[in-house]
């Protein structure tokens, strides 16, 4: 067996890891998840580890033994997650190759969250991991949104980034094209006209856009939508709670909208 390549744990901490076409996965249960569905090429771990390691490797993957300090110094931050994998990354289609447009998903899915914006990796990560537990069919992800499959993201979606389908959109033409099969897109935005989550439960093939942590919903996706939907708050006129965090926001609108 090969041994493990340190050039793939080799600065974390800044990398972007996309150019090198590989993902991170920390901890054992991220991890087992990931070798599960990409193609694993190491596994880096502590000596506490190696039996989580050696389970998960089963004999296929090799596994490099370094202590916490070794990791540290190689990865660019303190390691205490017990071990790393590393795996080929996987490719996002695009939502307007026809594969995906004549897809099962897009003719007969019912319920589809729509990211053009979010960059913050822990709020994507909650997001995901909130839409595969709701039973939601997929997530449609904006070229600003940040790396789906980076470590931070894996970690707070518990790999589950891998239990539900992603596909990559870039304007707003292709999010049209989602409406000419029968979509209905929603906004999920403070206005006087949005109505409120429970007439969500009731549209047959429904995508709910989530706008950008601090600058919500640009106005050409607004225009595209059929409806605005708020949740309503007890208090908004207090410095700080003027709206929810989206990851918050999202879970309440995704178990109101979950299937018919």
């Amino acid at each position: 067996m090969a041994d493990v390549d340190l050039g793939w744990f080799t600065g974390l901490k800044d990398r972007d890891l996309r150019r090198d076409r590989i993902i991170i996965a920390e901890g054992r249960l991220v991890a087992e998840r990931t070798a599960a569905v990409c193609e694993p090429l190491g596994i880096l771990c502590l000596p506490a580890a190696l039996s989580d390691a050696e389970a998960i490797s089963q004999g296929r993957i090799p596994i490099r033994v370094m202590n916490e300090a070794e990791i540290g110094k190689l990865t660019g931050f303190p390691f205490h997650r017990g071990l790393l994998l590393a795996a080929w990354r996987p490719e996002i289609p695009g939502i307007c190759d026809e594969t995906v447009l004549d897809s099962p998903l897009i003719s007969s899915g019912r319920r589809l969250v729509v990211l053009p914006h979010i960059t913050d990796p822990e709020n994507l990560g909650a997001i995901i991991r909130t839409a595969a537990a709701l039973g939601w069919d997929g997530v449609l992800l904006g070229s600003g949104s940040a790396d789906p499959f980076s470590r931070r993201v894996l970690r707070c979606s518990m790999a589950a980034v891998f239990a539900l389908p992603l596909y990559a959109f870039a304007t707003v033409h292709e999010l049209e094209l989602l409406k000419t099969k029968g979509w209905e897109l929603w906004a999920a935005m403070l206005h006087p006209e949005a109505r409120e989550p429970e007439a969500l439960g009731s549209v047959a093939k429904l995508g709910v856009i989530l706008g950008n942590e601090r600058f919500g919903i640009e106005p050409a996706l607004q225009r595209l939508c059929s409806h605005l939907v708020a949740i309503p708050q007890a208090r908004s006129d207090v410095d700080g709670v003027d709206s929810l965090n989206v990851a918050a926001a999202a879970a309440i609108l995704l178990w109101e909208g979950r299937r018919l």
